[in-house]
């Protein structure tokens, strides 16, 4: 009577062990399919406007048509398909300073910290110094921004076009390499 009860037991906890197999299976195709589908934003914001304050101050602001919010990614980043506008605010002595910087496409990713603008990207500091070109990478980290693009910029005592820049993101230490014009730059006061 107790061996055909453990041949059952046994017999049950094989099935249940396939059962449990299959069961594995088909959460790793639901796995997969879930991966298939990280391709997907996780988060889409429309109308956005962010806006960074430090002690009160207001530092940065960002405005987007779109957002998309790819975090979820092996490489996080964040895309704006429809154009970026970003305000950064700089105090000095009682004026707030403000610096614009527009493109009709933007990607930012999140670990390197790395900014591509693509698309009519305009740059006009406080100064009225500005830089149009067609692409730009800003590097967070680095405070540095370059381009391999056709670009164009116009600062107070210079103007110049190219096809390749690598600068510290106040222009103050600038390569041009293939450019067009004669470049002069004497340093900026501050």
């Amino acid at each position: 009577m107790i061996k055909p009860i453990f041949h059952i037991l046994k017999v049950t906890i094989t099935a249940m062990a396939v059962i449990c197999v299959l069961s594995c299976d088909d959460n790793l195709k639901a796995i997969q399919k879930m991966q298939i589908a990280s391709n997907e934003p996780i988060a889409e914001v429309k109308e956005m406007i962010l806006k960074h304050t430090d002690s009160g101050t207001i530092k940065v602001k960002l405005m987007g048509e779109t957002m998309l919010d790819f975090s979820n990614d092996i490489y996080p980043y964040t895309e704006f398909p429809d154009g970026i506008h970003v305000i950064v605010y700089e105090q000095k002595n009682d004026s707030l300073l403000e610096t614009n910087i527009t493109a009709d496409y933007a990607i930012m990713y999140s670990e390197s910290d790395l900014v591509d603008l693509i698309g009519n990207v305009t740059i006009v500091n406080h100064d009225g110094n500005t830089f149009n070109g067609k692409q730009l990478y800003w590097d967070q980290k680095a405070q540095w921004i370059f381009t391999d693009q056709p670009f164009q910029t116009h600062l107070k005592n210079a103007t110049t076009t190219g096809k390749m820049l690598d600068a510290n993101e106040d222009l103050e230490e600038t390569i041009v390499r293939n450019n067009n014009d004669q470049f002069y730059r004497t340093p900026l006061k501050k």
